[in-house]
């Protein structure tokens, strides 16, 4: 007989016993009507994933089938449900900013974002979660690199100005 020494062990023998009547479990797909087992083809959507009643009755397939087309029909969905919710913005709130900023980076006044989407980058405090502005890939790239530490902004200001002479720091 096989004892469990390691705590994993033990861990994972809970794990398999809270969700070792769902192991065989099947569902058909609404979508596709395919039946799938419910484990590893249909998504939790519910806190308690020891229910069947908290995974999806659509297939992960046929999932992210109809996610992937309903972004290609309308981008601006996906992109309005970004803003609200990862920064509480909407569009207007986004629009007026880059209106204030005379639609252009916040930091370098580039007038052209750059970037994949060609829209301005929302900055925001990692910490508060707070919005400062609109950036350019660039310019949020570059703040990103340095965890918008002012200690190693300040030490970048000065070796260029030691090398290029063009900038004296306070």
């Amino acid at each position: 007989m096989h004892e469990c020494t390691n705590v994993m062990d033990l861990e994972d023998f809970d794990t398999q016993i809270k969700y070792g009547h769902l192991l065989l479990e099947t569902r058909e797909c609404r979508k596709c009507g395919e039946v799938k087992n419910l484990l590893e083809s249909f998504y939790r959507q519910r806190k308690d994933a020891s229910l069947p009643s908290s995974y999806s009755y659509e297939c992960k397939e046929c999932t992210v089938k109809r996610v992937r087309d309903n972004h290609i029909k309308n981008p601006t969905q996906k992109r309005r449900a970004h803003l609200r919710r990862k920064y509480g913005l909407t569009f207007a709130e986004y629009d007026k900013m880059l209106i204030e900023q005379n639609e252009c980076c916040a930091t370098c006044g580039a007038t052209k974002p750059g970037g994949r989407w060609k829209s301005f980058a929302v900055d925001h405090d990692h910490v508060t979660g707070r919005v400062r502005g609109l950036l350019c890939k660039s310019c949020n790239i570059a703040l990103g690199e340095v965890n918008d530490d002012l200690t190693t902004l300040k030490n970048m200001i000065n070796y260029l100005s030691k090398h290029t002479g063009s900038y004296e720091p306070d």
